[in-house]
């Protein structure tokens, strides 16, 4: 009886899980977004901790949570916030970080060669404090985000962005990143990837890579854990990650 009962639990929960639209996150990659818009109405959570040693700095900085919030509100528009928690030191000062605003914009489907597309607009916003979250301009961000569907199970998400960074209270140059993210669905539940990912600006260059994967416990909620490591001497030298996304 008990085991009756059992696999009819599973089933109807599989079936739940079916009807319902699938939960596509921008977590947990550091690099890559989803070129995914939620639907109008929905609202979904992201948030993770991070722990991340760079000896380049000195220091080991630690996230916890950083956090975004998406809210579908038309067919091919969501809007975002985030912000994130941190010390630069296990007993150092915590922190609030400047706020992040945006939307993420529908472009296009995968169609043969043309990839599923969206584009992210952001702005940091300005904020007064000490010198680890001062941002006296607000920094723009455009990030283009592609999809390429190779098989059932099997795609590469790629991501291309430039941030304008302030110099006191001046906007100046720009901070270019890239991403290629290679995900492979282990079963209708179970998701993992690796992540090639980096960064470049006038004065500096680094380059990272990056790999983990995702638990679907239930329609709406979705765990993940990731971890990587510095490729180039001036990058980080490796960092872990832990976080679950919440639909409503």
């Amino acid at each position: 009886m008990i085991c009756l009962l059992l696999v009819a639990s599973l089933n109807a929960v599989a079936q739940i899980l079916e009807a319902q639209e699938p939960l596509i996150t921008d977590r947990p990659g550091q690099g890559t977004d989803a070129p995914y818009v939620l639907t109008p109405g929905e609202v979904q959570v992201e948030m993770g901790f991070l722990y991340q040693d760079d000896s380049n700095l000195d220091q080991t900085v630690i996230l916890y949570p950083n956090t975004l919030v998406r809210i579908g509100v038309l067919e091919r528009l969501e809007l975002r916030a985030s912000a994130t928690l941190f010390q630069q030191g296990p007993r150092d000062e915590t922190y609030v970080s400047p706020v992040t605003l945006g939307a993420k914009i529908d472009v296009s489907e995968n169609r043969g060669l043309i990839p599923k597309s969206a584009v992210i607009i952001n702005f940091t916003l300005p904020r007064e404090g000490p010198e680890e979250v001062l941002n006296l301009a607000a920094q723009p961000e455009i990030r283009l985000l592609m999809n390429h569907g190779i098989t059932s199970n099997f795609s590469i998400t790629t991501n291309l962005s430039a941030a304008w960074i302030n110099v006191e209270d001046v906007v100046t140059f720009p901070l270019h990143s890239y991403a290629a993210s290679f995900d492979l669905g282990v079963t209708e539940y179970i998701t993992t990837f690796a992540e090639f990912y980096g960064f470049w600006s006038r004065s500096d260059t680094s380059h990272l890579f990056n790999f983990g994967g995702t638990i679907l416990l239930l329609p709406d909620l979705q765990l993940d854990l990731s971890g990587g490591l510095g490729l180039t001497k001036n990058a980080p030298n490796y960092f872990v990650s832990a976080g679950f996304s919440v639909r409503f």
